[in-house]
């Protein structure tokens, strides 16, 4: 099949109308950022499987993860799949590609392959049965133009199943003071820099916006605690990635934010408080197209 797929190039009016990549990845294309992907889909990867399950992804299904990054979401639906599947992961960042193609190959799933390109640029001959992503519409300026266009990679009677955060609904309980300021620090730059925090929130609205059926949902989310928890270090590398944005954009200085101990900070403070740390919600969409 992928022997098919191509990067090709639309019209300049198509492009400017959808939109789907014109703002930069706020968190940066780095090797300390394809780690903190990896991270965090080892805090996310059973919640991701379970929404992947409930819409309906089974073996011998062929499967397009779009913005797949280092490739998480791609090597989850490929185990579900079946070597008689496929998936296609596809993503802007030719690194993250080239990170994303080892880990499958390392992982023996050789029926997972990725290509770079932006996506208002893919082309393929071929439909997919599913068209699955995972935090990828909170970054899109046009977040139901970009559903719109992944339909038309779709089967008759294809899933559409995705999966974004709602951001507003992290916190600690009790709350530590340095625990909200991360919070802040991360959400205020993601806004200042005009992205979607409450994506997970807008999901129902988008999908109708996009003309799709009203999709079924579900929400989930890690919670943790405790001196062992890796949530400190999850928390403290997203703002190390996002730092370069928070200075630019006036939010937060290298200063302030101390990202070198800031894990160490953030694991003193929940023990000393006896905190229960609730990660932002993943609230997951999905729907299957008219045949």
């Amino acid at each position: 099949m992928h022997d098919h797929v191509a990067a090709k190039s639309k019209s300049t009016r198509t492009h400017h109308a959808i939109g789907t990549y014109a703002r930069a990845y706020p968190l940066g294309y780095s090797q300390g950022e394809f780690r903190r992907l990896e991270q965090q889909s080892e805090l996310f990867a059973d919640l991701t499987a379970e929404l992947l399950r409930r819409a309906g992804i089974r073996e011998e299904m062929r499967i397009l993860d779009v913005g797949c990054g280092v490739g998480d979401v791609s090597l989850l639906a490929g185990r579900l799949v079946g070597s008689a599947g496929s998936v296609l992961g596809i993503d802007r960042s030719a690194d993250a590609v080239k990170t994303a193609k080892r880990r499958a190959i390392a992982a023996g799933l050789h029926h997972v392959t990725f290509a770079a390109c932006e996506l208002d640029a893919f082309g393929t001959e071929h439909l997919f049965d599913a068209v699955i992503s995972r935090l990828v519409l909170m970054y899109m300026p046009h977040p139901a133009a970009t559903l719109r266009l992944l339909s038309c990679h779709l089967r008759p009677g294809g899933i559409m199943a995705f999966q974004e955060m709602a951001m507003p609904g992290c916190r600690s309980i009790p709350e530590g003071p340095l625990f909200r300021r991360c919070l802040e620090w991360i959400m205020g730059t993601l806004e200042r820099g005009g992205f979607e925090t409450d994506m997970g929130g807008k999901l129902f609205s988008t999908f109708l916006a996009a003309k799709l059926p009203a999709p079924k949902m579900v929400s989930v989310s890690h919670i943790d605690g405790g001196a062992k928890s890796p949530v400190y270090e999850y928390i403290a590398e997203t703002v190390r990635s996002l730092l370069p944005m928070m200075e630019r954009l006036g939010v937060a200085t290298d200063g302030d934010v101390l990202v070198e101990t800031l894990a160490h900070r953030l694991r003193e403070e929940a023990i000393a408080l006896r905190t229960c740390v609730m990660l932002p919600p993943l609230v997951g969409a999905w729907v299957r197209t008219q045949v």
